[in-house]
C-alpha cells in the first residue's frame, strides 16, 4: 500500500471522521447548509486532533501537562466556533446548544485529569477519563446526526390531509 493511503487510513481509524462522513455527504445532497456546516466543523476538529495527536504526545512526553491543556483548548475552541456560527445563523441554534452541553464535559474532564495526575493521585480518574471521553465523542456524533433523525421523524408524522 502507498504511504499516503496508510496515513489516511490511520487518521480515519484514530478519529471519528469515518463515522461522520456519511452525515456530511447526506447534508450536501439535501442542501442542508446549517447541518452540513455543523458536521463539517466537527469533522475538521476531529481531523485536526487526529493529525496532532502523536505530535502532542511526543512533545509532552514525561510532563503530562500540555496534552490536557491542548485537548481542553480544542474542545473550548470547537464550542466557541459552533456558538459563534449559531449566533450568526449559520448552524442550527438547537444543535449548537445540544452540542455544547455534550462537549462541555470534555474540557472539564481534561482539566480534572491534569489536576489528578499532578496533585491528587486519585485512582478512579483514569477510568472516568477513558470511559467518558469516548462517550462524549459518540454523543457529539449523535448530535451531528440529529437533523437526519428529525427529518425522518417529520416525514413519518406528516401524512397527507384527506378532505371530505
Amino acid at each position: 500500500m502507498p504511504e499516503w493511503y496508510m496515513q489516511i487510513l490511520k487518521m480515519t481509524n484514530n478519529s471519528w471522521l469515518l463515522f461522520l462522513a456519511p452525515a456530511v455527504v447526506f447534508y450536501v445532497l439535501r442542501k442542508d447548509r446549517p447541518a452540513f456546516l455543523f458536521a463539517l466543523i466537527t469533522a475538521t476538529f476531529f481531523v485536526f486532533g487526529a493529525v496532532l495527536h502523536d505530535s502532542i504526545k511526543e512533545f509532552d512526553r514525561g510532563i503530562y501537562v500540555y496534552r490536557y491543556l491542548f485537548w481542553a483548548a480544542m474542545d473550548i475552541g470547537w464550542m466557541g466556533t459552533i456558538a459563534y456560527l449559531a449566533l450568526k445563523d449559520k448552524v442550527y441554534m438547537w444543535q449548537s446548544i445540544i452540542g455544547q452541553l455534550v462537549v462541555v464535559v470534555a474540557p472539564v474532564l481534561q482539566l480534572f485529569r491534569l489536576l489528578d495526575r499532578h496533585l491528587w493521585d486519585l485512582h478512579f480518574s483514569n477510568y472516568l477519563y477513558t470511559t467518558l471521553l469516548p462517550l462524549v465523542n459518540v454523543a457529539t456524533l449523535v448530535v451531528c446526526y440529529l437533523p437526519i433523525l428529525f427529518l425522518f421523524k417529520r416525514s413519518k408524522t406528516t401524512a397527507p390531509v384527506v378532505r371530505v
